[in-house]
């Protein structure tokens, strides 16, 4: 198996996206049949259509990073940025802004909403307004647990296995194909641009595609995957864990609404602050470790 290590890195970029879509297919492929047994065995289950959804996670984000990290460098885990360890400092920093940015994302999430589409254009305006509630309806009946266990399991499903996955194939392989060939910057807004793309929501695209693009200002500024996996870490799990305590019960705002209506003016200084954040965090992930000096 060592002779196929890097048999793939001098080829285009062009090549090297084909080589990465085939990769993904392949996996997802592979992955088919078990989810069909699954769903066959208990075609109703939530729990079943949970596991579904993380091995289909699995499939198509976590696993095609390594073999294509593998198949286009010599260094696989040097190649995905995973082998850098992780500052204390930069972790406490980027969950506090993670908390700070959720204010801002609804504004942005809410102003996208309000987009409208040529009237010529408006069957597909419809379509993607159903895609949406259609996608809305299908995340409350995965994050309506009342259990532990099946907090514990949403936060696997859609907080972890997501976060891994997609800042592998999206932040570790993407931005690095498209680095390669134009730049950081290209290779960030593109691959950013594709991350919200696949999600498939236009009326969330705007606000995802920048989360994206910080995302991967966040492995190009400190060389490190590990802090992009924790940001999106942090903005799922906290989505998981309002939803649990909001179907449980417990009176909490709605995690969705802050920052809009009439705490507009709390998504207007959390603006202020993510743009000062951003300036803060660039300079600390770029400031030198002093100890490893």
């Amino acid at each position: 198996m060592r002779k196929f290590q890097g048999i793939f890195k001098n080829y285009s970029t062009f090549s090297k996206i084909l080589i990465l879509v085939g990769i993904v297919l392949f996996c997802t492929l592979v992955t088919l049949p078990f989810i069909g047994i699954l769903l066959h065995l208990s075609p109703a289950g939530d729990e079943v259509l949970k596991i579904s959804q993380l091995l289909m996670s699995i499939g198509m984000f976590v696993i095609p990073p390594f073999i294509f990290a593998y198949l286009c460098s010599e260094n696989t885990i040097g190649f995905l940025q995973l082998n850098k360890k992780v500052r204390i400092s930069d972790v406490l920093v980027v969950v506090l802004f993670m908390m700070a940015v959720i204010p801002f994302i609804n504004l942005l999430n809410d102003l996208n909403h309000r987009l409208v589409l040529p009237q010529a254009l408006s069957g597909i305006e419809n379509q993607m307004k159903a895609m949406e509630e259609a996608a809305a309806k299908l995340t409350e009946k995965l994050l309506n647990v009342h259990t532990i266990n099946g907090l514990l399991f949403n936060i696997l499903v859609i907080a972890i296995i997501p976060a891994l996955g997609e800042e592998l194939i999206f932040r570790g392989t993407l931005q690095s194909i498209f680095k390669d060939w134009k730049g950081i910057i290209v290779g960030i807004w593109f691959a950013a641009f594709i991350f919200s793309a696949i999600h498939m929501q236009f009326y969330g695209f705007v606000p995802r595609m920048l989360m994206g693009a910080f995302f991967g200002y966040l492995v190009y500024w400190s060389g490190n995957i590990w802090l992009p996996i924790l940001a999106h870490f942090t903005n799922n799990v906290l989505a998981v864990i309002f939803y649990y305590l909001k179907f449980n019960g417990v009176q909490t705002i709605d995690i969705d609404t802050i920052g809009t209506g009439n705490t507009l003016w709390i998504g207007i200084v959390s603006g202020i602050v993510v743009i000062a954040g951003i300036l803060l965090i660039k300079g600390i992930l770029q400031k030198p470790d002093l100890k490893q000096i």
